[in-house]
């Protein structure tokens, strides 16, 4: 049933059915660098390319689903900038993706991991993980992972989040509706390939149908329901051919 594709380095990937996976894999806390925000984006593309995946899922091996940047490694690098750059790809990917994304979030989601829970289309978390920035504890502020969550979290509770770096319970999460279900740890990964079957019946009209919905939310009303009117005509004309 599993095929694997890969299973070095930082991120790996295998197939479970028509769905793909994608872990986050550098312990203890899973925590981001250059490499790991590259070669995530790079195993988020495959999975969306392949032909064989209907929906993606995304992971984190171990006790952590992600605990955000690794400052340390980037403050060692000098390459701050480069760093940004390759997280802000890595976000920029979720709106544009032509495959739903289930998070299957075991453990805590902190700072920019809280960032990556927000991009996901479904959340799937563990009982008794905490999600959410942290970085207002540390005297610093979470510049890239609050263009997610702030499109995720509702605008009070995030501002909240975000200015005092206090994460959320599992539960609170739950009703906020910034995850959609909080079950015992062990059932994550079950519960996430649920989701990805669930989330996947739209088909081929997922790959036109969802990066509308994102850039629709975006604009102003007559300018959404322009690219809505193109994108019907256009399914239609393709059902046709």
């Amino acid at each position: 049933m599993t095929v694997v594709a890969d299973g070095a380095g930082p991120v790996t990937r295998h197939r479970s059915g028509r769905t793909g996976w994608v872990a986050m894999s550098r312990p203890p806390k899973n925590m981001i660098d250059e490499q790991m925000a590259v070669e995530l984006l790079d195993a988020l593309q495959a999975q969306e390319a392949s032909p064989d995946v209907d929906a993606i899922v995304l992971a984190g091996a171990g006790e952590y689903f992600c605990a955000g940047a690794d400052a340390a490694s980037v403050r060692k690098s000098g390459r701050a900038e480069e760093f940004a750059q390759a997280v802000g790809e890595l976000f920029g990917f979720f709106p544009g993706s032509r495959k739903p994304i289930v998070g299957a979030v075991r453990g805590d989601a902190l700072a920019g991991g809280f960032g990556l829970l927000c991009s996901c289309d479904v959340v799937v978390l563990g009982s008794g993980a905490e999600v959410g920035t942290i970085e207002a504890q540390f005297g610093a502020w979470p510049m890239l992972a609050q263009v997610p969550v702030t499109r995720r979290v509702p605008e009070k509770a995030a501002l909240l989040n975000i200015l005092t770096g206090e994460p959320f319970t599992a539960e609170r999460a739950l009703a906020l509706g910034v995850v959609d279900e909080v079950v015992a740890p062990g059932d994550v990964q079950d519960r996430a390939q649920h989701w990805a079957r669930k989330v996947a019946v739209a088909g081929a009209a997922c790959a036109v149908g969802r990066p509308l919905f994102f850039r629709g939310r975006d604009q102003d009303y007559i300018r959404a329901l322009k690219g809505a009117q193109d994108a019907f005509a256009r399914s239609f004309t393709a059902t046709a051919e």
